[in-house]
């Protein structure tokens, strides 16, 4: 039914209904991306990746691998969107404005495209379905302010993102971020390839890994933005403070080298990069 249409609104509060009555650990194995936020917020899309039960059934927390329609049309209108703002040299993007609700829930990551964006300093993505963005965000040379707050499966951002220089101001809903300092929970491991900033391919997904040499993607270094061959030896987390919040980075670097040139984490973070995984020592949560 078209997302407007009345009685399609009625189901969906059914279905909202009925999914709280459901056993928890069977609803984390069979669809573990939603869960209702409660009354005031039906149907919007609670992340349970954190939940120790969810975490007890996967057997550990990780990252979400839904990939991004590009052929419907929602993901279209969103390139037209961002045509549009690079054309007139808008100051705002705030592409769920300018969106129905049910193709603003079809969009998982932002297109490349937002390089684009040079004169937008203000990046609204309040409410969004996103489970990440891409490197190219670093690209938005006149952002300052950075609100993808109520994203519930946002865990983590691009390090990318801390080329925006003029960046000051950022809404994050902090609690769902990967080591947040509420909850520690745990950072995905990076054992192997098939991890990128900008989305996952088919055969990117949670499959078996790909054995060592068979696989090769070739990035920009996070770190000194030259092109490489990415076999996933110099993947790593570190958390660092971007504009007034503490955000999970994944880095994609092709050296040691620039791995060493990664700042220091801020104080009560984990001090150093690493490959994630639940061994990491974080320090304790505020909220236990």
């Amino acid at each position: 039914m078209p997302v407007d249409y009345v009685p399609r609104k009625f189901g969906e509060a059914e279905l909202g209904r009925l999914r709280r009555l459901i056993n928890r650990d069977w609803l984390a194995v069979v669809a573990p991306e939603f869960v209702d936020l409660g009354e005031d917020a039906p149907g919007w899309p609670m992340c349970v990746c954190f939940e120790k039960r969810y975490r007890r059934a996967s057997g550990a927390v990780s990252f979400h691998f839904e990939p991004q329609d590009t052929k419907c049309d929602a993901w279209k209108r969103l390139l037209e969107l961002v045509e549009e703002a690079a054309s007139d040299g808008r100051e705002e993007f705030d592409p769920r404005g300018a969106m129905n609700p049910g193709d603003w829930s079809r969009i998982v990551t932002l297109p490349p495209t937002i390089s684009r964006l040079k004169s937008v300093t203000r990046l609204l993505l309040y409410g969004s379905h996103l489970v990440r963005l891409p490197p190219e965000i670093g690209q938005m040379a006149a952002l300052e302010t950075f609100t993808p707050y109520t994203s519930w499966r946002l865990h983590w951002f691009p390090y990318e993102i801390t080329r925006c220089k003029n960046l000051r101001d950022s809404t994050v809903s902090t609690r769902v971020l990967y080591g947040n300092y509420k909850y520690r929970p745990p950072f995905p491991r990076l054992d192997f390839p098939g991890i990128s900033s900008g989305g996952v391919s088919g055969s990117e997904r949670r499959t078996r890994p790909p054995i060592p040499g068979t696989h090769e993607l070739t990035r920009h270094c996070s770190v000194c933005d030259q092109p490489f061959k990415d076999m996933g030896s110099h993947r790593v987390w570190i958390s660092l403070r971007v504009a007034t919040d503490v955000l999970p980075l994944l880095v994609n670097a092709c050296s040691e080298e620039c791995l060493r040139r990664l700042p220091k984490p801020p104080d009560d973070y984990v001090q150093e990069p690493h490959r994630g995984g639940p061994e990491v020592q974080q320090p304790a949560a505020t909220y236990g």
